[in-house]
């Protein structure tokens, strides 16, 4: 028998430390920004503009879902299996929660790597592994202890370095940047590409915003999860949509938007602009907030996909152990074990196998592709879902139209980043990436398979369109009795 998690009262700012742990914004400025240049040149900051566009979209869809089902906590489980079917749900959840352990292994590499290279300017030189061994177990116990703790410290970490870097690209700008300040970065001609560049730079962009949905998790963590939910999903994506287009409009001006290709072929973009406005000390004090962040993404996926396990064992689609709590700290113990262990395998064998950049750029790669894909799954499931078009249609025939072009919206946008990411075909390895989500799906599937053989009723049916469904009416009535 499943048992249930402690209710402890996170507020909306408590909950949306979580979210903000799967955007991690400090490291996603650090690393994807130079990519998007690559092709997008000086106007990178409009193609994150657009990928703002479809993270809104998509946002609207989550917020729909998250105050119909607040208490669940198995994001893409408990909603693609409520609008499209247990198998969908088993399906999405699976592939989700596979997505994110990866993940977690590639934020903790990037965190291990980047501290070893900063103890390596003060000639201290201590393997990536060694490193990542230690915040493995940090994180691993300060989840066992309890996801107060956890999504305090999360806030904590990432809105400092937020805050800072912030305050230093503001800073970058108050000086005029390369060549004065001025609106083109924003001008989608001055790609070198054309609008495929700007395509290609979205993609990264849709990539920031990966993981906004994060807080969801916390429906079983929190007193109100039909208020605290929305408002936390929403917060996080907020801040972190005005930090993307304030940090990438500093850099594309910090570089000057006639030196686009300097930005694209240098690594370290924030190390770079920040040394060179003010100065190598705070450059490294940079250096030292992206590891946070990445850290602190990792602590959160952490929590993410333990509470995602629990909730897919506690209705009987994964082993029952999953769905246990700690009799002291009341956390999906095993879940958090799990998510360890799975993060120190990838890290021995994929990391220390063969090396950890490429640890790093395939699973990330590949960890985009499946959460494109999932995403996909739940707008889907939001058209498909008879009771949200009553409730839309019970309002006004604007809000019927918001709901279907909304979802529409965040549909083509995230198809469009899928097939970018696929054509023209990347090089070796990261062309592995399609066949390792591919992979994922199959086994799921063949899993899905194993249990309806063994009696487990799934099905296309879902919950939101049953034949016996209430006219739009009294569904509507409900719905907002419920909000």
């Amino acid at each position: 028998m499943s048992e249930q998690l402690a209710k402890v009262k996170l507020s909306s700012l408590e909950a949306s430390g979580l979210s903000l742990a799967g955007l991690a914004p400090t490291m996603a400025m650090a690393l994807g920004t130079s990519f998007a240049a690559s092709e997008a040149g000086p106007a990178v900051p409009f193609a994150y503009l657009l990928a703002m566009i479809g993270a809104f979209s998509l946002a609207y869809v989550i917020v729909r879902y998250a105050r119909r089902y607040d208490v669940a906590s198995g994001v893409a489980f408990t909603y693609a299996g409520r609008s499209l079917g247990r198998l969908a749900g088993f399906l999405a959840g699976w592939v989700y929660v596979t997505a994110w352990l990866s993940a977690t292994a590639v934020v903790l590499g990037i965190a291990s790597v980047s501290t070893s290279a900063l103890l390596q300017r003060h000639s201290v030189n201590i393997s990536w592994f060694w490193i990542f061994l230690v915040l493995l177990i940090v994180a691993t116990i300060v989840n066992f202890v309890g996801v107060k703790p956890s999504v305090r410290l999360l806030v904590a970490l990432e809105l400092i370095s937020m805050a800072t870097l912030a305050g230093l690209m503001i800073y970058v700008l108050a000086r005029g940047g390369a060549n004065g300040l001025s609106w083109k970065p924003f001008d989608p001609s001055l790609s070198p590409k054309g609008l495929s560049g700007i395509g290609y730079g979205m993609i990264y962009g849709f990539a920031g915003f990966a993981g906004f949905e994060a807080a969801a998790a916390l429906g079983r963590d929190s007193s109100e999860p039909m208020r605290v939910i929305p408002r936390a999903i929403v917060f996080s994506l907020l801040a972190a949509a005005l930090f993307f287009i304030l940090v990438t409009y500093a850099l594309s001006i910090g570089y000057g938007v006639a030196h686009s290709s300097t930005w694209a072929a240098d690594a370290s973009p924030l190390d770079s602009i920040v040394g060179r406005y003010a100065g190598s000390v705070w450059a490294q004090i940079i250096d030292g907030m992206v590891v946070g962040s990445a850290f602190s993404s990792g602590l959160g996926l952490m929590t993410l996909t333990s509470r995602i396990l629990f909730e897919i064992g506690s209705h009987g689609q994964a082993p029952q152990v999953f769905a246990r709590r700690h009799p002291r700290f009341e956390t999906p113990y095993i879940g958090i074990c799990f998510a360890a262990v799975v993060a120190l395998v990838l890290a021995a064998t994929v990391g220390e196998g063969s090396n950890v950049t490429t640890m790093i750029g395939v699973l990330a790669g590949a960890n985009t592709l499946g959460l494109i894909l999932i995403y996909g799954i739940l707008v889907v499931g939001i058209l498909a879902d008879r009771h949200e078009r009553a409730w839309a249609a019970a309002r006004s025939s604007l809000m019927m139209a918001v709901s279907v072009v909304v979802p529409v919206i965040a549909l083509l946008l995230l198809g469009y980043a899928f097939y970018a990411s696929l054509f023209p075909r990347p090089p070796f390895p990261f062309s592995l990436e399609p066949y390792l989500v591919a992979g994922v799906v199959l086994l799921v599937i063949l899993g899905a398979w194993a249990l309806k053989r063994r009696g487990t009723g799934f099905d296309f049916v879902s919950a939101a369109s049953g034949a016996d469904e209430a006219p739009a009416a009294e569904i509507a009535a409900a719905v907002d009795s419920a909000l």
